[in-house]
């Protein structure tokens, strides 16, 4: 296990502090896990471990959006990463997405250990897309039998007629309203758990009525773009104009 989170770039100091064990506790419970031994070893760590032995795909961000389904981020008082939020109303034209439906997933981390983490990658080699690889919570009208709502995709230009990846499918989107959830950037790549929980708390707590909105899932795809540094945190959902 040590190595493991060596080779993704994980420091035990990190580790601990955001599980809010100590360092050596932490090694015990690494000890522990090599020799077999899961009955002293705390849920959360066990939790972690578990994830990391099951997919060896797993990288460093997996790691750390799995504390933050975990643990909820880290304590306010500590927290680095400004919380402010801006909200956009963003008329989105018919268009198509580009997708990698899972059998089972329901959230970005359980997707990742059901199909990897190679999608991002995939997606953003897309020349036509007009944004950044998501994780896709889709519409009942575009679920299918056997799978879950769950999906990685990219929109691209209703006219798009490109390539798509091996297992990836296509399917068209009409023009709807979405909103976007847009967070600040911050300076350090370790503080993406918080960047992420502040957009994914003023996306909950938001009452888009008060501006004449009402959330309409089932009329398009709802995207979490995940977070980094340099563009924040960024979530979109679809909405109705109900004035």
């Amino acid at each position: 296990m040590r190595n493991r989170l060596r080779n993704m770039g994980m420091r035990i100091t990190e580790l601990s502090d955001i599980m809010g064990i100590s360092r050596p506790t932490l090694y015990k419970f690494m000890d522990m896990y090599g020799r077999g031994d899961r009955d002293g070893i705390d849920a959360d760590v066990l939790k972690l471990f578990d994830r990391i032995k099951r997919d060896p795909r797993i990288g460093r961000k997996d790691v750390l959006y799995y504390l933050l389904l975990l643990r909820g981020g880290r304590d306010a008082d500590i927290c680095r990463v400004p919380a402010t939020v801006t909200v956009t109303a963003v008329e989105r034209p018919a268009r198509r997405l580009i997708m990698l439906r899972s059998t089972n997933a329901d959230d970005y981390m359980s997707y990742c250990e059901e199909k990897g983490c190679d999608w991002e990658g995939t997606l953003n080699s897309i020349p036509d897309r007009y944004d950044d690889a998501a994780v896709v919570s889709l519409p009942p009208s575009l679920m299918k039998e056997g799978t879950s709502g769950t999906a990685s995709g990219v929109e691209v230009p209703s006219n798009y007629c490109g390539d798509i990846p091996d297992g990836y499918e296509i399917v068209d989107l009409p023009g709807c309203t979405m909103l976007y959830f847009c967070g600040s950037e911050y300076h350090d790549e370790e503080d993406f758990c918080d960047a992420i929980k502040i957009v994914s708390d003023a996306l909950i707590s938001y009452r888009p009525e008060r501006f004449g909105w009402i959330l309409d899932h089932g009329a398009a795809p709802s995207f979490n773009f995940g977070a980094s540094a340099e563009k924040g945190a960024r979530m979109a959902v679809p909405v109705r104009n109900i004035l």
